[in-house]
């Protein structure tokens, strides 16, 4: 039986094309349309909140639009911190 140098099995080169990113997103589900990016998906969400609030101003008043309002504001600092 020979015996080989300690720590020798161990050493492996990969070279570009063997690494890959994970497919997983963050959340540890794999993206169900990879067209649709996460950013893509907050702006349409972003939208439907304006147009929605636009909606309840019309209907109810600014008062009851408010809400929406703030919500929207929030979304808004979020995606300028984040994205």
């Amino acid at each position: 039986m020979s015996r080989r140098p300690p720590g020798r099995a161990t050493r492996q080169i990969l070279s570009g094309s063997q690494l890959a990113p994970p497919r997983d997103t963050v959340a540890g589900n794999p993206p169900s349309d990879p067209a649709v990016s996460l950013a893509y998906r907050y702006l349409l969400g972003l939208s439907a909140l304006v147009i929605l609030s636009a909606l309840v101003g019309v209907i109810w008043g600014p008062g009851a639009a408010s809400a929406i309002l703030l919500v929207l504001a929030i979304g808004l600092i979020a995606s300028w911190l984040v994205i």
